[in-house]
């Protein structure tokens, strides 16, 4: 009789009406867990993809890791990103630059081609689709393959959004020069300065350009920018001390010279100063 009283009372109350359409799939089932999750989405905003935010913290420890050498620690991130997102077409890239630094290059140009395909497709970006054509490009620039190389490369400059254009017109230089394509490759590193003027490596390339075309002033221009920088290197100091010379500048000469042996005294371009094995000799 109890029962009966207590069933009566949860019908009409519309506990017992409320449980069947639960159960039946007719109106949605509360847990506290749910309602907690939907004060939490209603006070805050709810973070977009988190699966790829997850797998793109993964990597990032991953890019760390190979920009230090640790490759096999680099391999265990980006597989982890990859566990977590198994789309996240950067991780397969990443994975390329670690077989080719391992000079497994069937390997490499597996995983660089499923980084395409994967960029290829929502949710990646147009950006998203440029960072693996770089990565490609550079990549096949290095296995002396250099049309195909130049077609990822300049196909990288041209999508919308990417923010590292400067970069993959450097690569294009780079791989331009390698094919024995001077003039295209200056025109290359003139576009790369364009975007980022106090690029070093773009700016000894264009002195070395210039140096080759007996401009000695012209390529001085260029270099001396990057020699009273931080980010002067023992080539691009080795360079203007014999441009230095062929201008006959003796004070900037000893200058550099000065500057070359306390930064670099062990470098193959000191030994070269030391023994006075200049380019006009």
């Amino acid at each position: 009789m109890n029962g009966r009283l207590g069933a009566l009372q949860l019908i009409k109350t519309g506990g017992l009406l409320a449980l069947v359409g639960c159960l039946l799939g007719l109106q949605a089932c509360h847990s506290p867990r749910q309602d907690a999750q939907a004060r939490l989405d209603a006070l805050t905003t709810p973070e977009p993809d988190a699966l790829r935010q997850r797998a793109m913290r993964r990597l990032a420890l991953a890019s760390a890791y190979f920009e230090q050498n640790q490759s096999d620690a680099a391999m265990q991130e980006a597989r982890a990103a990859l566990q977590i997102d198994p789309t996240y077409p950067q991780a397969f890239s990443l994975i390329g630059l670690i077989h080719q630094r391992a000079n497994a290059s069937v390997l490499a140009q597996q995983s660089f081609e499923h980084a395409l395909q994967l960029a290829s497709q929502p949710p990646s970006t147009s950006a998203d689709l440029a960072d693996v054509q770089h990565n490609y490009g550079w990549f096949l620039c290095q296995q002396d393959r250099f049309d195909m190389a130049q077609t990822q490369l300049m196909q990288a400059i041209a999508q919308p959004n990417y923010r590292q254009a400067g970069k993959s017109w450097m690569a294009l230089g780079v791989c331009q020069l390698r094919a024995g394509q001077k003039m295209q490759a200056r025109g290359s590193f003139e576009a790369a300065l364009a975007l980022e003027p106090t690029n070093p490596v773009v700016r000894y390339q264009l002195a070395v350009l210039d140096w080759q075309n007996n401009d000695a002033s012209r390529a001085q221009a260029m270099l001396g920018a990057l020699n009273s920088s931080t980010q002067a290197s023992a080539e691009s100091l080795w360079l203007g001390i014999q441009l230095a010379r062929a201008l006959a500048q003796p004070q900037e000469q000893r200058r550099l010279t000065q500057q070359l042996n306390q930064s670099f005294p062990n470098s193959t371009q000191a030994l070269a100063l030391a023994q006075g094995k200049f380019q006009d000799q």
